[in-house]
Order: structure tokens, then C-alpha cells, then sequence
């Protein structure tokens, strides 16, 4: 998981809003995330370029829908 995805997951107090430990998801992604690579590193280029692009695009969105998800809050609960 991208570094910058981390970050979001480690605000101070964050167990107050939310409904599920996201720490511990975060962590059990991670993990999960780790074996993925390893067996990245074994298939063909073609299928290896595949699955780092689908990583890649799946960090972008949870990042890009948790900006989304501030921006509504904000305009929403003020």
C-alpha cells in the first residue's frame, strides 16, 4: 500500500469515527499485500505489468474516495 494511503489511517483519535478498526485492516492489507508481490515477482512480465497496474489504480481510488468522502463531510456536518 502506497505510503500516502498509510498516512490517512494513522489520524490522531481516528477509532472514535470510525465503525471498523480501519488500523487493523490496514495492517491485514498490508500483509496480504506483501504475498501478492511475491508472487508478482514469478509470472511473466505481461501478467507482473497487469497486476502492479491494478495495485497502483486501486491505491489511487481509495485515496481519491477518501478525499471525496472529507470533501462531502465538510459540506454536509458543518
Amino acid at each position: 500500500m502506497k505510503e500516502t494511503l498509510q498516512d490517512f489511517y494513522r489520524l490522531p483519535n481516528i477509532n472514535k469515527y470510525e465503525k471498523v478498526c480501519l488500523q487493523s485492516l490496514s495492517e491485514q492489507c498490508n500483509a496480504y499485500e506483501e504475498k501478492v508481490r511475491t508472487i508478482i515477482s514469478r509470472l511473466p512480465e505481461k501478467d507482473k505489468q497487469v497486476l502492479e497496474t491494478y495495485l497502483s489504480l486501486r491505491n489511487d481510488l481509495e485515496v481519491e474516495t477518501f478525499k471525496t468522502a472529507l470533501r462531502w463531510g465538510k459540506l454536509h456536518y458543518k
